[in-house]
């Protein structure tokens, strides 16, 4: 072996990639080995946290109303609802982006459901459930999103790879 060869191979080890100069790995693989199955596969779980935000938005527009007495209980659950599904769909993903869009979702078909149309009608009405649900949904959806912890390092968004730690 060559000296030349050896620090190349050090090189490209320390900027991660493969020494053998990929000669193993697929050409359509990516540097941090997701491959376009894996892309696919992570793209439907988005799409199915996303629609499962929407469901749950529009299911939670027309029962928010329930009450028990005086007290708002579905609405009361809903918010707890909404926090266990940003919490849960993060952490089951590995990261916020996996809260935010189920979360996201779920806001923006709250909010239409709430709007009033030209005929008067509307489905989340301007009472004290009405708010609960929407104010504490989103303020649980938030709380979801931030306990879940980030899938990168703190600053690497603006350090790059400058910020990564050595293992």
């Amino acid at each position: 072996m060559h000296k030349d060869d050896d620090e190349a191979r050090v090189s490209l080890a320390k900027d991660g990639l493969p020494a053998d100069g990929g000669a193993g790995a697929s050409a359509l693989e990516r540097a941090d080995g997701e491959g376009p199955l894996d892309a696919f596969v992570s793209g439907a779980a988005y799409a199915a946290l996303a629609l499962f935000g929407g469901v749950f938005g529009v299911v939670g527009s027309f029962v928010q109303d329930w009450t028990v007495g005086p007290v708002p209980v579905a609405a009361i659950v809903l918010v707890a609802l909404v926090f266990a599904m940003a919490r849960l769909s993060g952490l089951g993903m590995g990261g916020r982006l996996g809260a935010t869009i189920p979360a996201v979702v779920w806001g923006i078909v709250v909010f239409v459901m709430s709007v009033r149309r030209s005929e008067g009608d509307l489905v989340v009405p301007a009472t004290a459930a009405g708010y609960l649900f929407i104010v504490g949904g989103m303020l649980a959806a938030v709380a979801g999103i931030m306990l879940v912890p980030p899938a990168r390092p703190p600053g690497e968004w603006l350090l790059g790879r400058a910020g990564r730690t050595r293992d």
